[in-house]
């Protein structure tokens, strides 16, 4: 675990299943992965506002905290569909944080 997450592991004791992206339809219709990776986390359901990476000014209302050495977190990418408590949510943004030595370490998805 990197230098900073160190402090923060007693908090990563919710979880999310995380389904990645695998092609669109003709239609346009996202097919994602039917099983997904469970992730531990820490889920935060606070109301900020984010520009995504689109730079468009956006409302998230869940945030998802995220050691990015858990196996499966490295992979997460915005085309992804986070799975909470049998809801479906697209990711708005995802930010990655490095720790005192530069390594990435914490890693927060805004749904």
């Amino acid at each position: 675990m990197g230098n900073t997450m160190k402090y923060f592991s007693d908090w990563l004791n919710d979880s999310i299943i995380y389904k990645e992206k695998l092609s669109q339809s003709g239609a346009g219709d996202i097919v994602y992965a039917s099983d997904g990776t469970t992730i531990p986390c820490y889920i935060s359901g606070e109301t900020v506002k984010i520009t995504n990476d689109k730079g468009e000014e956006i409302i998230s209302n869940q945030q998802i905290y995220c050691d990015y050495l858990t196996t499966g977190v490295s992979t997460i990418d915005h085309e992804g569909l986070i799975v909470i408590e049998s809801r479906n949510r697209p990711i708005q943004k995802i930010d990655k944080f490095k720790d005192e030595d530069g390594n990435t370490d914490l890693v927060v998805i805004y749904l």
